[in-house]
């Protein structure tokens, strides 16, 4: 069985020999002994009330994950992982804190390098999934260090060894993408699922085609007080950077709309740029890189059937009877601009049953293609959503699909694709 031992200056030990070891670090007990009694079957723990205590265990131990709480008397976690990088490059690194804590959080990205933070409270199941990915992906870094290894002693061993090197490199370039997709599944949790989305939404379709294996498009969807908050959003890039954009803007929306009152859709917009200006430390200097996003943001009140719109360069399509209504969002960004912070307009509008919204990024209309090799272009698009409107939705979606490869042929993907229609039918 496993037992508890207190050691010296309160440094608390598993006994029991598990493959992986884990480094837990909180300066309050009962979160250390719930931490061990949790998960001391599936892992070797090591505990620590402080960062120095944690750096006394790491100096004798192969520690393969650390995860740390963020607010410490001393030494906060940030400062504990800031240290520890250099020292054991390996260690996976994750802290804990809350969605008050964003500015921890960049910290953490940015000094302690950090594969993932935890909300708390922390669930079981979800935790245990997210320890496990990163466990093996320390596995995975572990085995590129070998390789690397591999690779000096091919060269050593020169011709006899080429075929040798070149595998090794095919299995580095698997790895590194193995790792890309690790993290596609982490942005895929923070997306509604769709048990969620059914729920919310009365009758819907999603059509989501990342350029690289993660995206800079996203959709967000949440429900309170009797109405229903949805968005499609087009993050600066693409990919891996792209992707920490919509990490952010989802954490941010989420954050907004559950702890505060805030029910208008362009309120929402004004309170999103605020928070990613400050985070990301925007103040409008020349030289400065203008990251942000643009995005279409509906509330929806199904109980007076009034949906409420507002934009950041995105605009909204409303279907109704073969006819398509045009509601444009405001020439700027989610994000620093040039001109004097105003707030975003918000638009209101009646909807009836079976009309028909759709919120797109721009990557489907940017697409080059057909026979002279140039952008779809948004009048035919307009004219395909006209079109296919009354269709089911899943066949909506099958048919964009379809016209967009159509039109693609064999010229790459320029960039993220989101399209997102809603119909206001009795489910």
């Amino acid at each position: 069985m496993n037992c508890l031992k207190v050691c010296k200056n309160n440094i608390f030990m598993v006994t029991e020999r598990i493959q992986h070891s884990i480094l837990y670090i909180d300066d309050e007990e009962h979160n250390l002994t719930s931490f061990n009694s949790t998960y001391r079957r599936d892992y070797e723990i090591l505990l620590a009330t402080s960062g120095h205590m944690g750096l006394e265990l790491m100096e004798h131990n192969d520690i393969h994950l650390v995860i740390t709480d963020q607010r410490m008397p001393e030494m906060t976690g940030i400062e504990f992982l800031e240290r520890i990088v250099p020292l054991y490059p390996d260690c996976i690194r994750m802290v804990m804190t809350g969605f008050s804590d964003m500015e921890a959080i960049i910290q953490a990205i940015n000094i302690g390098r950090v594969y993932r933070y935890i909300t708390k409270p922390w669930n079981r199941d979800e935790l245990k999934i997210t320890i496990d990915q990163a466990l093996e992906v320390f596995h995975l870094k572990r085995q590129n260090k070998n390789l690397i290894e591999d690779l000096k002693e091919a060269n050593r061993n020169l011709e006899q060894k080429v075929i040798e090197r070149t595998r090794q490199i095919e299995q580095q370039t698997i790895n590194i993408t193995d790792s890309i997709h690790y993290a596609s599944r982490i942005q895929s949790a923070l997306l509604p699922p769709a048990e969620e989305l059914d729920t919310l939404l009365p009758s819907y379709f999603i059509l989501n085609k990342p350029k690289d294996i993660v995206s800079g498009d996203y959709y967000w969807v949440s429900h309170k007080n009797n109405k229903m908050f949805v968005a499609v959003a087009d993050c600066t890039g693409h990919g891996v950077p792209g992707a920490f954009m919509s990490i952010m803007g989802i954490n941010f929306l989420n954050e907004i709309v559950n702890k505060s009152e805030i029910i208008r859709a362009n309120e929402v917009l004004n309170e999103l740029r605020e928070q990613l200006i400050k985070s990301l430390r925007q103040k409008g200097e020349k030289d400065e890189a203008k990251d942000g996003m643009e995005m279409a943001l509906c509330v929806v009140d199904f109980d007076s059937k009034k949906l409420q719109y507002s934009g950041a360069f995105r605009p909204m399509y409303l279907v109704r009877n073969k006819e398509l209504n045009i509601f444009k969002g405001d020439s700027m960004p989610i994000g620093i601009y040039n001109e004097e912070e105003i707030s975003f307009s918000n638009k209101e509008v009646q909807f009836k049953e079976n009309d028909i919204i759709y919120m797109f990024s721009d990557g489907y209309v940017d697409q080059i293609g057909g026979p002279n090799r140039k952008t779809y272009r948004s009048r035919k698009f307009k004219q395909l959503l006209i079109d296919i409107h009354q269709k089911p939705l899943e066949e909506q979606k099958a048919l964009l699909e379809k016209e967009y490869e159509e039109w693609r042929r064999d010229i790459e993907q320029i960039d993220d694709i989101m399209v997102m229609g809603i119909r206001f039918s009795k489910v």
